[in-house]
C-alpha cells in the first residue's frame, strides 16, 4: 500500500518539522520580558545575612603623614548584619536587625565590639518599595535593589531610582542614584534567577565636624551585581563596592580622605531552609 506509507512518512516528516521547530522556539523563551514581583509568604521568617568592609585611607605627602604619626593609619571597619524578616499578609514586616563592628586591618584602633539591634516596621510592595522608606539607608548597598521595574523588563533594559543614603553611619550623607540592568536571566534547580548589574552615582557630604575643616561635598561611585528569584519572589546574592574621597587642604597642602565600602549580602531565604 504506497500510498499508506507514503502518509505514514508524511506524519513523520511533519513531526520532526514540529520538533525542530519548538525547540528553534525555546532558546528565545529566555528573551522575554520578566516580571520582578517580591513575594513574602505571611507568617514566615527570612534571613537576609549582609557582611561589609569599610576602608578610611588618607592622601597626604610625606610631611603631614610625619606630622599625623599613627593618626595616618588606614581604618578598617569589619560589620555583619544579621537581619529576620517576619513577614505579615498584604506585605507587612516586622524587620529585626543584629549588627555588630569592630575594627579589623594590621593596624586596628582597639579590639572593642559595637553591637547594635534596631527594628523597621512597615510594607514592602511588590515592586520592592517601603513604607516607610526607612531612609537614609545605613549603607549605599542597602538601596541597589529597593526598587524593582513596575511591569514586565527585557533583558539589557535599564531602570533607575533614588535614595538617601549614610557613609559608614556616621562618616557622611547624602543622595545615592541607581541604575540597574537586567543582563541575563539564569534557570537553576528549577529558579528562574534573574542577574542585575547594578551601578550608582551620588553627592555625599562629610560629617559636620570634618566639613567645618573644609572637606567640600564629593562624588561616590557604586557597582556590582545583584541576583533575583524570579520563581521565589526574593532577593538573591549580591555583591557591591562604592568609592569617595573628600578634599581639603591644611597648611597650604592638599589632604584627601578616602573611603571604600564592600558590601556582600546572601540570598534572602526563608528560616530553616
Amino acid at each position: 500500500m504506497p500510498h499508506a506509507h507514503g502518509a505514514t512518512q508524511l506524519r513523520r516528516a511533519a513531526t520532526v518539522a514540529a520538533l525542530i521547530a519548538f525547540a528553534a522556539a525555546t532558546p528565545a523563551a529566555a528573551d522575554e520580558p520578566v516580571r520582578f514581583d517580591v513575594r513574602l509568604a505571611a507568617s514566615t521568617h527570612y534571613s537576609a545575612d549582609v557582611q561589609m568592609t569599610h576602608t578610611i585611607t588618607y592622601d597626604m605627602n610625606s610631611v603631614l603623614r610625619k606630622l599625623a604619626g599613627s593618626k595616618a593609619d588606614p581604618v578598617t571597619i569589619l560589620e555583619q548584619r544579621s537581619v529576620d524578616v517576619a513577614a505579615a499578609p498584604n506585605g507587612a514586616v516586622d524587620e529585626t536587625i543584629a549588627d555588630t563592628r569592630h575594627y579589623g586591618g594590621a593596624h586596628p584602633k582597639n579590639t572593642s565590639v559595637v553591637r547594635r539591634t534596631t527594628n523597621y516596621k512597615g510594607v514592602i510592595a511588590s515592586n520592592g518599595k517601603r513604607t516607610p522608606t526607612g531612609e537614609p539607608l545605613v549603607d549605599a548597598g542597602d538601596g541597589a535593589l529597593a526598587e524593582l521595574p513596575e511591569g514586565p523588563v527585557a533583558v539589557g533594559q535599564t531602570w533607575t531610582f533614588s535614595r538617601q543614603i549614610l557613609v559608614d553611619r556616621e562618616l557622611g550623607q547624602g543622595t545615592m542614584t541607581y541604575t540597574d540592568t537586567l543582563t541575563k536571566i539564569d534557570d537553576r534547580n528549577g529558579h528562574r534567577i534573574a542577574v542585575i548589574a547594578v551601578k550608582g552615582q551620588g553627592r555625599v557630604d562629610v560629617a559636620k565636624d570634618l566639613k567645618a575643616k573644609g572637606f567640600q561635598t564629593t562624588d561616590m561611585t557604586f557597582a556590582g551585581s545583584a541576583e533575583f528569584d524570579l520563581t521565589s519572589g526574593l532577593p538573591g546574592v549580591q555583591h557591591y563596592t562604592a568609592h569617595a574621597q573628600w578634599n581639603t587642604r591644611i597648611l597650604m597642602t592638599h589632604l584627601g580622605l578616602i573611603f571604600d565600602d564592600t558590601y556582600d549580602a546572601a540570598a534572602w531565604t526563608p528560616k530553616g531552609h
